[in-house]
């Protein structure tokens, strides 16, 4: 079994030095570029560089979070330089969410380890060893997977660290899956800006108008979740890294949880499983420190359910447990000096895991005038005082009547001490640092685009069928067989945008085109099956925001791909655009969601059902259950349609306009093809009644 790390949340210097002393074995921050918590206070390089060598110095590990999805000019501009500090300071590792970072960082700093973050949503073993295989030295689950799929990812990647969270806030949304903050405010939470949308007021209605929520109106805001009852069972299951959540808490939020957890982890390596019992004292310790209306366990045992919703109060409340702090972490050090006649001058620093360092001054000669006491030694070698080191014991064996400069002492207790440092905090590495190679592209090529469908229901694959423009068609897999006889076309797949274990007995015939996958679960699935890359289209939801994703996804023999709902037109013309979809018509669906909104309000009734979502402006999103795979998917307001930027999108270069049906009707497919094909095929005008939405392909995201 790897080491257990408890692994902690720092958002400033004094809080990572402080939650190393509370008994954390790595701790994680943000520096001022490229992290989720843009609007945290995050680290400069200087900051930075004092936080990695204190935890180096103690024994501990630092990772930076390089956790959000890049545009080109910011992964061609400022990312190496910005890398190559933390790099050349010690980081141990980086944490990552952009496919295009994790292979610039195995371009440039090979030796640096990569985590890939719970962005990615990783839930099953198949993405977890195609992402090992690709260099990953560590991934970390989704929030929302059991203790049970945890150990199913271990027995598939024995060798791959595992890091779990275990406390602190909780996302309604599969992370990485979230546009609602984007799409309704321009903040996006896959650029570390999120606005937490899901924390407001919502009213549910049912297709007949009844009102649901009758428990409250914070129908999408989660409790914050504590796992510490459940430690030994995910130990078992594989996890070695233990993550608090918390960048923007406090210092005494983050001291007092990790003291908590380190308790029990010690408690756990000392007495075992058996034993292991947590104390009601101490469950009110980690409430008082914060929660939102309690604690939930996360979903170590069950799918989804009520009792993980706040309902009617979703603020953050800590009890008043605030407390002055002032770093007092000193390593500990017992010395041993020789100053005899005749010999060299020797110090000697060294603890009792083996760690030393010694030094040696000039030949001692005998006293002619004023002689060197021992006092005098005691306190040169003594001054420690700008040091991280605390004196013990100090043995001296000295002669009577010798001389020795305070200079000579001095200098030798320098050096012992410098050698020392080097000696607990390892050997200082020369990671290998490649030079930078700027990725240029010189333009995308103008070709006719073709036009691509999805569709979610028979009805919607019939009206499609009418259209003889329409060539290729993806529809779910329970529904390929009837849609076989109904389309005769390419007839594509789409997988769930969330793959679990349970649901991996998915059928894919023969006679299908190609699938679109939406996940680095689904990849490593279809990999494992050996289902030919050619065949599969990467979905808006595996981001290929930049230039080096692409290159990075082409390299394994995946050409195709959906452009994300996230970038500009002015960002699209800088992107590699030539085996790319670009929707032009969809309901953005702006959060996959585990938790079930049927089931935390009247129950749940495997049925399928649409929710109405009525937020503060009166807009009416959609909730769609998906009890098949037993998720649900809440759509914007308004339908997204690009087709009045007709002229802006054929400038692109993209392979195929995409469009995408989810709750549409007959008629109501039906009728936007026929926009779409006279504004796209007969050069019409667009006529379009109703209110709708461009997304970000004007204003883009910050």
């Amino acid at each position: 079994m790897n080491k257990l790390e408890l692994l902690s949340p720092a958002g400033d210097l004094q809080i990572f030095k402080a939650v190393v002393d509370a008994g954390a074995d790595a701790v994680y921050f943000g520096g001022d570029l490229f992290g989720a918590r843009a609007y945290a206070k995050n680290f400069i390089i200087e900051e930075a560089a004092e936080a990695i060598n204190y935890a180096h110095l103690h024994g501990k590990k630092a990772y930076l979070t390089v956790n959000t999805l890049l545009k080109n000019p910011e992964i061609e501009g400022d990312l190496y330089k910005y890398l190559r500090a933390y790099v050349e300071n010690g980081i141990d590792a980086f944490i990552v969410q952009d496919f295009g970072v994790f292979n610039f960082i195995r371009q440039y700093f090979p030796d640096t380890h990569i985590h890939v973050s719970t962005q990615v949503s990783t839930c099953t073993g198949y993405g977890a060893k195609l992402l090992e295989d690709l260099g990953a030295a560590r991934i970390v689950t989704a929030r929302e997977i059991s203790c049970e799929e945890i150990s199913k990812i271990h027995k598939m990647c024995p060798d791959l660290e595992i890091e779990s969270f275990i406390h602190g806030a909780l996302c309604v949304c599969y992370s990485g899956q979230c546009l609602m903050s984007s799409i309704l405010g321009g903040r996006s939470g896959n650029r570390g800006r999120c606005a937490q949308p899901c924390r407001l007021p919502y009213d549910a209605f049912d297709e007949n108008g009844k009102k649901l929520n009758k428990k409250g109106n914070y129908i999408l805001s989660p409790k914050d979740f504590c796992t510490i009852n459940y430690l030994p069972e995910m130990i078992e299951a594989g996890v070695m890294s233990f993550k608090i959540e918390g960048r923007m808490k406090q210092l005494s939020y983050a001291t007092g949880v990790v003291s908590v957890y380190r308790h029990y982890l010690d408690e756990y390596l000392y007495k075992g499983a058996r034993n292991y019992s947590v104390s009601q004292e101490d469950i009110q310790k980690l409430l008082d420190y914060g929660n939102r209306s309690g604690f939930t366990d996360l979903y170590l045992h069950k799918h989804n359910g009520p009792e993980m919703i706040t309902f009617e109060a979703p603020s953050h409340t800590k009890a008043d447990t605030d407390i002055a702090y002032e770093n007092s972490s000193k390593i500990k050090v017992d010395c041993r000096v020789k100053a005899l006649l005749g010999e060299e001058f020797s110090v000697r620093f060294y603890d009792n895991e083996g760690h030393e360092g010694s030094a040696v001054g000039q030949i001692i000669e005998k006293a002619s005038k004023k002689p060197t006491s021992r006092e005098d030694i005691e306190k040169a070698v003594s001054g420690l005082g700008n040091t991280p080191l605390e004196l013990g014991k100090l043995d001296i064996d000295v002669d009577d009547d010798i001389f020795l400069p305070v200079s000579v002492i001095k200098n030798a207790r320098r050096e012992a001490v410098e050698k020392f440092l080097t000696n607990i905090s390892g050997e200082v590495s020369n990671p290998t640092i490649n030079e930078f190679e700027k990725l240029t592209f010189k333009g995308n090529l103008s070709q006719r685009q073709d036009t691509f469908v999805t569709v979610s229901t028979i009805e919607q694959l019939k009206a499609a069928a009418d259209f003889s423009f329409i060539k290729s068609i993806a529809v779910p897999a329970n529904l390929y067989n009837e849609a076989r006889g109904i389309f005769d076309g390419d007839l594509y797949i789409y997988l769930p945008p969330i793959l679990r274990a349970e649901y991996t007995d998915i059928s894919i015939p023969d006679t299908a085109a190609g699938v679109i996958a939406a996940s680095f679960d689904e990849l490593g699935w279809l990999k494992d099956m050996g289902y030919p890359f050619e065949k599969v289209i990467l979905d808006h939801r595996l981001y290929t925001f930049n230039n080096r994703s692409i290159q990075g996804f082409r390299a394994l023999g995946l050409h195709r791909d959906c452009i994300s709902y996230e970038l500009s037109l002015k960002e699209l013309k800088h992107r590699d655009n030539a085996n790319s979809q670009m929707i032009v018509y969809s309901r953005i669906p702006m959060m996959i969601t585990a938790n079930c909104t049927i089931k935390n309000t009247v129950g749940c009734k495997k049925n399928n059902d649409t929710v109405t979502l009525v937020d503060r402006k009166n807009e009416n999103h959609i909730i769609k259950c998906n009890c098949d795979y037993c998720y649900n998917t809440i759509y914007n307001s308004k339908k997204y349609i690009a087709f009045d930027l007709k002229d802006d999108l054929l400038g692109l270069g993209v392979r195929e306009f995409r469009l995408d049906f989810t709750l549409e009707d007959y008629k109501e497919t039906q009728e936007i093809l026929r926009i779409y094909d006279n504004v796209f095929n007969n050069n019409q005008m667009v006529h379009i009644k109703e209110d709708y939405t461009k997304g970000h392909l004007k204003r883009g995201v910050e």
